[in-house]
């Protein structure tokens, strides 16, 4: 009220600035997605350091190139980081069918009521048929059922046979997600091909593809996945034949309430069987076998497992009892994530630092050496040191390890001991391309990186394959808006040729996008674990991760670092390399045999460091072919975006046109004075556009304010070219002189 002018008053306002400033974005937030040795899985976690990975994410192992990648960022200059560790899931779509496992062991408590106990005497995944059924009978109650259902995803075509097709005619298919699959329709694979029957489409179509068959049900040809259950789909993805055929267009999936009949986890046998029979509880025993127990405990807790029950979980059919008095799991230990790392954990409980009797101490063992150790714990959930609250702090708890209470009655303590976690499992069978392109629907692979606003540069370091290459090139492009780059890796043991190949055919990438690069070849570094690579003093890596690490220093050296081409012999040494995986790069023919197929040598020379020799993107009839040139573009249309915000929402005037004029020009000449552009003249080297020209009272009406920026960016000088001729100005003097 104090401003209302309603009596005599002297009022201060303060005016909006006339010009706004900008801050600038980031340039080299990298996120990097691959196989690691621990750490959470699908989730991006950032890390600022290689000892802070370590820590979150494990060591070196021999199946991953995402530590050595992470190494040889933080070597050459990265400092922000953002890792999501990837393992095989059964659907993409959903998170929760990762398929790696937590390894674990129990904590025993002498004196304590028991559960009835069934344990399984075969190990999972368990293999079954629609309509497979747990039974028990639980603390002598009814009988009670579980069913396990699924049926396989069918695409029926639409077409009325016989359908008129045409020799060399195409069907593309995807199955379960997988690669596109292609079938040609041949004249002599039919009796007449212009009325072919849907028996002979079946028996082409069944020759031709992988992970799942076409039938006639009924007279109607039909696509069906191999897979029962939710991770089955069927997608007809396009193909000249499916005119005449006319499957219809979208992904068909699976039903049931597993991913795959076949292949059925004990993570989904306790959903479905918690969910269907109660006071019991599923969890996986030691071989991941079943374990099935009752949530009562003492003499009159009893299980039994009916004939009925599928033979495939192996749960005998006697009767089982619990105890009012015996040694009883107390504590399950896992691993804090999936993996087979657990697999070396051990975890001891000693007598209480305090000499409580009530108390405890809990040491955590890795590779036979004390990782960590909690003194002074307590089974009491209402104690300040309550064994689950210390150790599974999420800050100060434990790095290796997570405990699970198994809430027995009295809450007594473990016995002095020391268990061997086992069970656990990488998730690395049928690990496929997939999981690292991963799933706008469940945020796995490459969009688990969707959270990351700051993204500027992605890497998948290793995996080189023409899926994740286009995945790769399409999130940074199409879902990220063109304000990400990917940095992309070599296929190994590529020669010139082979490269050039890749580039221009096996992955069609030649001119397909500015937003990324390709480097070529793989590097040598120093072996920095002899015990998991071997005992070679170097070992053969992909470059991604160094690369992304000279960008992120060539960007930090300067104001305006981002605008510099990383590359030549001074901004783009790279740290760490001691040779590359084929001599071919040294020689200059084979240079010149990759570059103009805009692939990015690393190469030497006699005393020069090992560098970057290139800064193309892969796309040269592009507004920004050059990395640098894309870069900055890229980080002066996020800081422009960011830097505009104060304008969304205000009356859309001369006044509101003329301040976001001047907060651009403003920003724009900071970064001509940065080296953004070809001129230190503005005039050259950009201009700035909110006339009325573009806003018209159309443009007004429709809610848009529209300002056009032209810049005049810098282009490397990729040739040096010297033109050496014989000296005869003294001759020409001479000659002069004498009037010759």
């Amino acid at each position: 009220m104090g401003g209302q002018l309603l009596s005599s008053k002297i009022v201060v306002v303060e005016e909006e600035p006339r010009v706004r400033g900008i801050p600038s974005a980031p340039t080299a937030v990298v996120g990097a997605i691959g196989i690691t040795e621990r750490g959470p899985i699908g989730q991006a976690t950032l890390v600022t350091s290689f000892e802070e990975f370590e820590t979150k994410f494990g060591g070196f192992t021999a199946d991953s190139d995402l530590a050595l990648a992470a190494m040889g960022f933080f070597e050459n200059g990265g400092s922000q980081l953002w890792v999501v560790r990837t393992v095989h899931h059964t659907d993409i779509t959903d998170p929760g069918s990762a398929t790696a496992v937590r390894g674990f062991g129990y904590l025993v408590s002498p004196g304590a009521p028991t559960p009835a106990v069934i344990t399984g005497a075969i190990p999972g995944p368990f293999p079954l048929a629609d309509g497979d059924v747990v039974v028990l009978s639980v603390n002598g109650g009814a009988d009670e059922t579980a069913t396990f259902n699924a049926t396989a995803a069918q695409a029926a075509a639409g077409g009325t046979p016989p359908f008129a097709l045409a020799d060399g005619q195409t069907l593309t298919l995807r199955i379960d997600g997988g690669p596109e699959q292609t079938v040609t329709l041949l004249t002599a694979e039919f009796g007449d091909i212009a009325n072919a029957t849907p028996e002979e489409v079946a028996a082409v179509i069944n020759a031709g593809i992988d992970g799942g068959k076409a039938l006639v049900l009924g007279g109607v040809l039909t696509l069906a996945s191999d897979t029962e259950g939710t991770g089955s789909s069927v997608e007809v993805t396009g193909g000249t034949a499916n005119a005449a055929l006319a499957f219809s267009a979208g992904v068909v999936s699976g039903t049931g309430n597993v991913a795959d009949l076949s292949a059925v986890t004990i993570a989904e046998v306790k959903a479905v069987v918690e969910a269907a029979i109660t006071g019991i509880v599923v969890d996986a025993a030691i071989g991941n076998v079943l374990d099935v127990r009752t949530t009562a405990t003492g003499s009159t807790a009893s299980i039994q497992a009916r004939g009925a029950t599928a033979a495939a979980f192996g749960l005998d059919t006697d009767p089982h009892a619990g105890s009012d008095s015996g040694s009883a799991n107390s504590v399950r230990v896992e691993g804090k994530d999936p993996g087979s790392y657990a697999n070396r954990v051990e975890a001891e409980v000693r007598a209480a630092t305090s000499g409580d009797a009530a108390e405890f101490d809990l040491a955590v063992i890795e590779d036979g050496v004390y990782r960590e150790t909690f003194p002074n714990l307590s089974m009491d959930p209402t104690a300040e040191r309550y064994i689950e609250r210390i150790v599974n702090d999420v800050r100060l708890g434990s790095v290796l390890v997570r405990v699970i209470d198994q809430l027995l009655p009295g809450a007594p303590v473990p016995d002095a001991q020391t268990v061997a976690l086992t069970g656990g499992d990488d998730g690395l069978t049928g690990l496929d391309d997939n999981d690292f392109i991963g799933s706008d629907v469940g945020k796995t692979g490459i969009r688990a990186l969707d959270q990351v606003q700051d993204l500027t540069l992605l890497t998948v370091p290793g995996r080189a394959t023409p899926a994740v290459h286009n995945a790769m090139i399409s999130y940074c492009e199409v879902a990220r808006d063109g304000s990400v780059f990917a940095v992309l890796d070599p296929p190994e043991n590529q020669g010139a040729t082979d490269i050039v190949t890749y580039v221009t055919a096996t992955a069609a990438l030649l001119n397909l996008s500015e937003f990324a690069a390709i480097y070529w070849p793989r590097v040598k570094v120093l072996n920095p674990a002899k015990s998991v690579f071997g005992a070679a003093e170097q070992i053969v890596v992909p470059p991604s991760g160094i690369v992304a690490g000279v960008y992120a220093r060539t960007d930090g050296a300067t104001p305006g670092g981002v605008y510099d081409p990383p590359a030549g012999i001074d901004k783009g040494r790279m740290f760490g390399v001691l040779g590359f995986e084929t001599d071919e790069v040294l020689e200059e023919a084979k240079r010149d045999l990759v570059y103009p197929k805009r692939i990015n040598p690393l190469t030497t020379g006699p005393g020069l460091p090992r560098f970057i020799d290139g800064s193309r993107t892969l796309k040269g009839d592009s507004n920004f072919p050059y990395v640098a040139e894309r870069r900055g573009v890229i980080f002066i249309e996020r800081s422009l975006k960011e830097g505009l915000q104060f304008s969304r929402h205000k009356n859309n005037t001369e006044g509101l046109r003329a301040q976001v004029r001047r907060t651009i020009t403003a920003f724009l000449l900071t970064q001509m004075n940065n080296g953004a552009f070809r001129s230190r003249e503005p005039a050259k080297a950009f201009f700035v556009d909110v006339s009325d020209q573009l806003n018209t009272p159309s443009v007004i009406f429709a809610g848009k304010l529209i300002a056009r920026v032209g810049l005049a960016t810098n282009k490397p000088a990729e040739f040096i070219v010297l033109r050496i001729s014989q000296d005869t100005r003294a001759l020409e003097a001479e000659l002069a002189a004498a009037g010759a």
